[in-house]
């Protein structure tokens, strides 16, 4: 009998043992995406872009194509079963000309583009009219499924030099083309640029905006039922950006008519101080209006003071919710309907994260829940959230995917990826997580589950 229970006891050591080693092995196999249904692992990646001058690059997923937009040239990759990320047209500009400018969206398979030549500013300074066919002056819409090119219109530029992104808009099938204006231009009320729309698809000129006289565009988005824009206003009638020695310039909230472009409210952003020029404005949502306010930066250390401001739809401002408070520093944000979904961190022997969902109307946390590692970016598709992790923040790579429930921030799935993604934009295709790279790497790179 003893030796029976000695030979019982020396197995159920050596099980214990074995089922010891057998989760060990299990959890870093988990970890590296080698055990089915915890694994992220690539099935394709586009050919390596040319190496980069500096300058950012812009993609899009639009259907089943994928688009990259750098400074010489932009190109579409098919992203449909069996394509596998294969070029499937590319534009290149004429002649020196640049890339300058592009729409963040691609509204009905249209995208926008500018493109132009760079030239230093005349002898007159920057209100001289540029010589012809230089700066940014040229705008052209491409079909994203096959890269045809539907139509192209020039657009006015004062100096000449690029001024950077911001002046192109798609939506709601319009095209919004915010024009420079030149020195003579400007002494008529209007301000320093103004607002023209397009049909999206035809390049036919739909409406100009009714800019207040004091007021010049700063940046727009197209709504559901109204255009939406940041002007910058006062000063005096020759340039509303003040650099003409105007007087106090102040940003404001503006709702324009999608049909007609009239005019249907203009208000402050904040009630209580103006928001100058110098602040950081952009519209993060159209539908609710939400501005993202940021008054002071500390590039270095990652630090933003501000707001994000919403609005209803009369321009009467909602509660705000602040760029850092006690759940943190937030680093990025998507609006989705009446809620704001962010990603946040507070410093404690490295980035420590959270997700955060606020309910728009009342500026209040609806969840919040605590991430296990860094994170590099969100996006919102339907009643779920995605979430790309690093394994620390001084990382270049992805290495892991999470999926909450944007209802009450229940995790719903987690999974580690087998090879390191490229740390950029994503989009979600048909199941697969497509990450775009930086330049001189894959434009796009595919990954599935597994």
């Amino acid at each position: 009998m003893s030796g029976r229970a000695g030979l019982v006891k020396a197995l159920a050591g050596l099980g214990l043992v074995l089922g010891v080693i057998g989760s060990i092995t299990a959890f870093f196999l988990s970890n590296e995406g080698y055990l089915p249904g915890d694994a992220m692992v690539r099935t394709w990646a586009t050919a390596k872009d040319r190496p980069g001058d500096g300058e950012a690059n812009d993609s899009w997923v639009v259907g089943d194509v994928a688009v990259r937009s750098r400074f010489d040239a932009v190109t579409g990759f098919g992203i449909a079963d069996g394509q596998d990320g294969k070029k499937l047209w590319e534009f290149v500009p004429p002649g020196r000309a640049r890339i300058c400018g592009s729409a963040p969206r691609a509204d009905e398979g249209v995208l926008l583009v500018a493109y132009g030549t760079e030239s230093k500013a005349a002898s007159g300074g920057s209100g001289e009219p540029a010589p012809p066919g230089k700066g940014c002056s040229t705008v052209v819409a491409f079909e994203t499924k096959d890269g045809r090119e539907l139509w192209s219109v020039p657009r006015t530029v004062s100096d000449g030099r690029f001024a950077g992104d911001g002046f192109l808009e798609a939506g709601g099938g319009l095209a919004l083309i915010e024009h420079e204006r030149t020195e003579q231009e400007k002494r008529k009320p209007g301000g320093n640029r103004s607002l023209r729309a397009l049909d999206l698809r035809t390049g036919k000129a739909r409406w100009t905006a009714a800019v207040p006289g004091t007021c010049g565009v700063w940046d727009t988005s197209v709504g559901e039922e109204q255009v939406h824009a940041v002007l910058a206003c006062g000063g005096d009638d020759e340039d509303a950006s003040g650099s003409d020695g105007g007087g106090d310039v102040e940003l404001m909230a503006a709702a324009f008519d999608r049909g007609t472009g009239a005019l249907k409210w203009n208000v402050p952003i904040d009630a209580r101080r103006p928001v100058s020029t110098d602040s950081k404005v952009s519209i993060e949502s159209a539908d609710p209006l939400v501005l993202k306010v940021v008054r002071s930066s500390n590039e270095n250390a990652g630090r933003e003071t501000g707001t994000f401001v919403p609005f209803d739809q009369d321009g009467r401002t909602r509660p705000g919710i602040e760029l850092s408070g006690g759940y943190g520093q937030v680093d990025a944000a998507e609006v989705v309907g009446e809620r704001m979904y962010a990603l946040a961190w507070t410093y404690y022997k490295g980035r420590q994260y959270r997700l955060i969902a606020f309910d728009l109307k009342t500026g209040e946390e609806v969840w919040n829940d605590e991430l296990d590692e860094p994170a590099a970016g969100l996006a919102v598709r339907g009643d779920r959230i995605t979430v790309l992790c690093e394994w620390s923040t001084q990382a270049s790579a992805i290495t892991e995917l999470l999926v909450y429930d944007a209802g009450d921030g229940e995790e719903l799935d987690e999974r580690h990826f087998r090879e390191e993604a490229p740390s950029g934009h994503f989009f979600e295709h048909d199941g697969r997580i497509i990450v775009a790279g930086a330049a001189g790497d894959h434009a796009f790179t595919a990954f599935e589950r597994w």
